[in-house]
């Protein structure tokens, strides 16, 4: 029981820096994932076109968020390698407004970035 303990308490405490950045943290998965939303541009001439920016000023903002994810769990990299990193995340959860504003969750997979500190998640004991 004390172990099982210890477990979930090491796995809390891996998970407050990335809490604070805006982003979670899904050890099981080994995935990193922020909330990203942007308003319309009102000066646009119709809502699809004040879409298109709208969703990348989005995907901008949780880019931001998992950037800073990054940097908790001690990712060390020049910007290029940062920015190379962020664009295959993964859009999810696109919810498009109809005055043209678009939120969405970004998802990164980090399994296979190098020089990661992630936390292990807890197993399940009987």
């Amino acid at each position: 029981m004390a172990l099982s303990s210890l477990l979930v308490s090491l796995v809390l405490l891996a998970l407050a820096p990335v809490g604070k950045t805006g982003a979670s943290w899904d050890p099981a998965a080994h995935v990193i994932q922020a909330h990203g939303v942007a308003v319309a541009d009102p000066r646009a001439p119709s809502a699809d076109v004040a879409r298109v920016k709208a969703q990348r000023q989005a995907r901008v903002a949780a880019s931001d968020k998992l950037r800073r994810a990054l940097t908790a769990l001690g990712y060390r990299a020049d910007e290029a390698s940062t920015t190379a990193l962020l664009e295959h995340g993964q859009a999810r959860n696109l919810d498009y407004g109809a005055d043209g504003s678009v939120t969405l969750d970004l998802q990164l997979d980090v399994s296979d970035v190098p020089g990661l500190a992630l936390p292990v998640a807890a197993k399940k004991t009987k």
